[in-house]
C-alpha cells in the first residue's frame, strides 16, 4: 500500500474548516492555538471570510485543521511513501514527517505570518493566471510590478505583487487570451523577493529546532527536492518563503514514486484537481470530500 499526502495551502478555507477546529481543538494544542486566535476556542465565535484570509489567522487555523484530521488518519494509514506541502501546507507536511510538533507548528505559523505581514507594507495580493504560456505571464507581471510565484502547470501559474499592479495585469492577461483569472484569498506577496526579510527571520526561528531523521521524505514545493531529515525540510521551509514554487515539479515527482492512492489533507480540493490532469489514472481524493474520518480511511484501504 503506497501512499502519498498532499497537505493544501491558503485560499480554500472557509468558515466550515473554522468550525471543524472548534470542534475538535482539546488539550495542549487548544491552548496554544487560543493564544494565537482569540475566540478559537469558544463555539459561540463566528469568523468572516474576509477574516478568513488575514494571514494571522489563515496560517495557524489551517495548521490546526490538518493536524486534527492527520492526528485521526495516521494510525490508520499505510506508512506514506512521501509528503508535500503547497506553501504554508508544507508547513503540516514537515509536521506530519515528525520535524516539529503540531504543537510547536502552530506557534511556528503565527511567527510566519507576522514575519510575512512585516516584510511588506501597503495592499498585496495573488492572481492564478490560466491558458497562457507562462513566458508571456512572467513579462506582463514583470511589466506590472508583479513576478511569477507559482507554476501550478505549463500554462497555470501564479503572481503576486501590489495590488494595483494585479489590477492593472489582469487587464492584460485578458487581452492576451487567459482562459481564466482566479485572485486568490491571500494578501500577501508570498514566494517572491518581496518576502526576502521574512525568509532571513524564519529561518533563523527553525535553526533553533533540532535536527532528526524524519518518518517519511517531505518534497520541497520549491523544486521538488525530497528531503530526508528535519534541517534539510527546514532549510527548504524557509527559503520557499521568497522564492518561486514549482508546484507542476512536485506532481511530477510524486507520480514518478509510483503511489496507489493521494490524499489531500486539508481545506478544499485544488491539489488533487491538478494532480487529477497529470494522473488520471492514480485514485486521487481530498478529505473534503468525505463526511467522516471513516469514510475517507474506507476509501484509502480499497484504493490502496
Amino acid at each position: 500500500m503506497r501512499l502519498a499526502l498532499l497537505f493544501s495551502g491558503q485560499g480554500g478555507q472557509r468558515p466550515e474548516h473554522w468550525q471543524q477546529v472548534q470542534a475538535g481543538v482539546e488539550g495542549e494544542l487548544g491552548e496554544v492555538l487560543s493564544r494565537v486566535l482569540p475566540g478559537i476556542a469558544d463555539p459561540a465565535a463566528a469568523v468572516d471570510p474576509e477574516k478568513l484570509a488575514k494571514n494571522s489567522v489563515a496560517q495557524p487555523l489551517i495548521f490546526a485543521q490538518q493536524m486534527l484530521l492527520w492526528s485521526h488518519l495516521r494510525d490508520h494509514l499505510p506508512k506514506p511513501i512521501c509528503a508535500a506541502g503547497y506553501s504554508l501546507g508544507e508547513m503540516a507536511a514537515c509536521s506530519a514527517a515528525g520535524a516539529f510538533t503540531a504543537v510547536d507548528g502552530v506557534a511556528l505559523c503565527a511567527e510566519r505570518a507576522a514575519a510575512m505581514d512585516g516584510a511588506v507594507a501597503g495592499e498585496h495580493g495573488m492572481l492564478a493566471v490560466l491558458g497562457l504560456d507562462e513566458a508571456l505571464v512572467a513579462a506582463l507581471a514583470e511589466e506590472a510590478g508583479l513576478a511569477v510565484a507559482i507554476r501550478n502547470a505549463p500554462r497555470h501559474v501564479v503572481v503576486a505583487g501590489p495590488r494595483a499592479g494585479i489590477a492593472a495585469a489582469a487587464g492584460k492577461f485578458e487581452a492576451a487570451g487567459a482562459s481564466r483569472l482566479v485572485h486568490l484569498a491571500v494578501h500577501t506577496p508570498s514566494h517572491t523577493p518581496l518576502l526576502n526579510a521574512a525568509a532571513v527571520d524564519f529561518k533563523k526561528r527553525l535553526d533553533l529546532l533540532p535536527d532528526r531523521r524524519l518518518s517519511f521524505p517531505v518534497l520541497s514545493a520549491i523544486d521538488a527536492t525530497a528531503a530526508r531529515t528535519a534541517k534539510v525540510a527546514l532549510d527548504a521551509l524557509a527559503r520557499q518563503i521568497c522564492t518561486p514554487l514549482d508546484w507542476a515539479a512536485c506532481l511530477q515527482a510524486v507520480v514518478e514514486m509510483q503511489p496507489d492512492a493521494v490524499l489531500e489533507i486539508g481545506p478544499g480540493n485544488a491539489l488533487i484537481r491538478l494532480f487529477g490532469e497529470v494522473a488520471p489514472g492514480i485514485p486521487a481524493r481530498a478529505c473534503d470530500d468525505f463526511r467522516s474520518i471513516d469514510g475517507i480511511v474506507a476509501w484509502i484501504r480499497s484504493a490502496c
